[in-house]
């Protein structure tokens, strides 16, 4: 029996040892946690980052579809068209749009005739320019503007407007060179090339027509079959139901024959299904931006209507513009950004804000010295805020000022411990 005994004792004692060891390694975890504390409330280092400026948009994404008050146009089948007129650009009634040939024999021909009748147009600016005394420098300043001008039309897209302002920089470039002219040898390739125009018109003499518009709009190459189906008489019986009816119709088959369409009025309708929580956040009339975010352009719109269904997780928000693009004119279905406000401000993390009294601010690193400035919210992300920024208080965020996010004991106007 008294062997038995011993090494139950021998346990015992390793298991009381067992446990002094774990009291021993827990009291120095804790001793280590509370002595780093204290040391970082006196002693560590602060962590500071800059206010700088941000612009941030108060909003939210969905997908928009364009409803609007739209024709194709027609052309006769089998016969070949030529477009005068660019997407985008805005027509009045009867106006020409393409020119029709009865073959492809035609087309081929009047191909041709362009490139004469544009050295035909710089011949005779040359030898108009002949004769001109004009200023130089004139000239030069008229080219540069003429240019500038040029640049500005590729931005904005107007097609028609950026062929006449290279016609005018040709016709510039050559009063610039009228002193090297010979108008003998100007004169005879004229005559040459408008004889070859002139047969050139005379074999396509009844071959040709004018598509012309029927009524006043934007014109658009693009017609893609939802002309009578997306349309702004559907929108005040509009549902969700058959919202989704309409545009998972699918993309139809259009008109081979169509030779483009005209987009008529001058207001269009955007309609996207969003979620409830998100429309109610809009009201009827509301000003909003739309950013087309695959396009990078935006568009001031306004609320039209708000679609909402009981029990319904969604709604439809119907947006109506006026500001027509060269691009939006052939867009049907597009990712955007409704942008209810925009706010500009400075960046503040949100663990560095606090409380001074019965202020709120932040602290800042000036030099060596802690100080205190107040800040006035103006939006909230999930990480910052965005505050704004003064000019006249000094007792406010500025742009630059060093903002402590990691510090304690956190005093106005306390020296910090180097």
């Amino acid at each position: 029996m008294e062997e038995e005994r011993i090494p139950q004792r021998k346990k015992k004692k390793r298991r009381n040892y067992g446990n002094r060891l774990a009291f021993v390694i827990a009291g120095a975890v804790i001793f280590a946690y509370v002595f780093f504390e204290i040391f970082s409330a006196y002693f560590g280092g602060l962590e500071t980052e800059p206010a700088v400026q941000v612009s941030v948009n108060d909003s939210f994404n969905a997908v928009g579809w364009f409803f609007r008050d739209e024709a194709p146009i027609e052309g006769r089948t089998g016969e070949s068209a030529k477009h005068i007129v660019y997407s985008g650009e805005r027509v009045q009634k009867d106006a020409p749009l393409a020119t029709i040939y009865a073959d492809e024999a035609a087309l081929a021909i009047s191909r041709q005739l362009e490139p004469l009748e544009n050295k035909i147009e710089l011949l005779d600016a040359a030898l108009q320019s002949s004769n001109d005394e004009a200023d130089s420098a004139k000239i030069d300043q008229l080219i540069t503007l003429a240019l500038q001008q040029m640049a500005g039309q590729v931005r904005s897209g107007s097609g028609i407007s950026l062929s006449a302002s290279a016609d005018s920089l040709r016709t510039l470039s050559l009063r610039r060179e009228s002193g090297h002219i010979d108008t003998a040898a100007i004169t005879a390739e004229r005559d040459a090339l408008a004889a070859e125009r002139d047969s050139l018109n005379a074999q396509l003499s009844g071959k040709t027509s004018q598509l012309t518009a029927p009524f006043s709009g934007y014109f658009s190459d693009n017609v893609d079959g939802y002309e009578q189906i997306l349309t702004p008489e559907v929108l005040d019986e509009l549902t969700i139901d058959t919202f989704h009816e309409l545009t998972q119709q699918g993309k139809v088959q259009a008109d081979s024959s169509s030779m483009g369409k005209i987009i008529q009025g001058f207001s269009w309708y955007l309609v996207s299904e969003v979620s409830t929580e998100d429309a109610n956040r809009l009201t009827e009339g509301q000003n909003l931006r739309i950013n087309f975010t695959q396009a990078s352009m935006e568009a001031p719109v306004s609320v039209y209507s708000i679609i909402k269904e009981h029990n319904s997780e969604t709604a439809l928000v119907v947006l109506e513009g006026t500001s027509f693009d060269n691009e939006m004119v052939s867009m049907r279905s597009q990712p955007i950004e409704i942008i209810i406000a925009s706010y500009t401000g400075l960046r503040v993390p949100k663990q560095a804000v606090r409380m001074d009294g019965n202020e709120i601010g932040v602290y800042i690193l000036s030099g060596s010295v802690e100080k205190f400035k107040t800040i006035h919210k103006l939006y909230e992300t999930d990480s910052y805020y965005v505050v704004e920024q003064s000019a006249t208080d000094a007792g406010a965020l500025v742009a630059k000022d060093q903002i402590i996010v990691r510090g304690k004991n956190l005093q106005n106007n306390m020296v910090v411990r180097t």
